[in-house]
């Protein structure tokens, strides 16, 4: 039996007017933060060049992918996915737009701006298994392109994995359980690990302390569980004992406008 620590983390990119909390000056809590729950496995959202400067100095024993750029300008922003290689070795990678254009960098329908998912496949070493990890970020503006950027994650998995691989998916999608996009995952054979793990509603993004955790109260403007891990296992390779939301902060930093996500699966291979 071998056990997987997994993270989800929409981390603000590097480049905004975040007063107090502008990634200089929370940088060092972001970092500590990874460290402290010391993931074997993390998708990262909107990372941009000035958080891999500080990541590539400060988690030196992580391998990391940064994938298709969600931004043909600069600051480039990307869905990386970081590893540990004492656990994992990655076998393959790639990415696509969520797009109608999927192998080229394009937008569709109505999106606020362009959307990728990126993918890697790994060996995890001590179980002996292959698994798909996809790590996305659906779109904020438009519901039609946070369903049809679903759709296609769905319709690209039989290219990406054989149906009884077990795959972890990660990322912002930007709307609530029980939403579109949501259920189309699950109807694809998904389930949401908070949920397995028996949890109440909560709320992932804060806005900087503007939303109080636990129960998702508003304080300035309205906000649902956003961020997810999700996994589809035919084979019930991977059983989450865990999920939990990160609340660390040192006030009035925090490590970013996005609580992290963590699930823990126990790994009992298969024949």
């Amino acid at each position: 039996m071998s056990t997987l620590r997994v993270m989800t983390f929409n981390i603000r990119g590097a480049y905004h007017d975040d007063g107090v909390n502008r990634w200089e000056q929370r940088a060092g809590l972001n970092v500590e933060t990874i460290l402290r729950h010391t993931p074997d496995l993390i998708g990262f959202q909107e990372l941009q060049h000035g958080n891999l400067e500080v990541y590539q100095k400060r988690l030196t024993e992580y391998a990391y992918a940064l994938g298709p750029r969600a931004f043909n300008e600069e600051p480039h922003e990307y869905n990386a996915i970081f590893w540990k290689p004492s656990r994992l070795t990655m076998l393959a990678q790639g990415g696509f737009w969520l797009s109608e254009t999927p192998e080229e960098y394009s937008s569709s329908w109505n999106a606020g701006c362009v959307r990728v998912a990126h993918w890697e496949s790994f060996h995890l070493l001590d179980a002996n298994i292959k698994l798909l990890h996809i790590n996305t970020h659906l779109d904020h503006a438009s519901e039609q392109a946070r369903v049809e950027g679903a759709r296609l994650i769905l319709q690209r998995l039989p290219l990406l994995c054989h149906e009884q691989e077990p795959v972890i998916l990660t990322g912002d999608f930007n709307c609530e359980p029980a939403s579109p996009p949501y259920s189309l995952f699950l109807e694809g054979g998904f389930v949401d690990t908070y949920q397995s793990a028996d949890n109440k509603h909560s709320n992932t993004f804060h806005d900087f302390g503007r939303i109080t955790p636990v129960t998702g109260d508003l304080v300035e403007k309205n906000t649902m569980r956003i961020d997810w891990i999700l996994q589809r296992d035919r084979k019930n390779i991977f059983t989450p004992s865990s999920c939990t939301i990160i609340h660390d902060a040192r006030l009035p930093l925090y490590p970013s406008d996005h609580y992290p996500l963590i699930t823990d699966f126990i790994v009992r291979p298969r024949g």
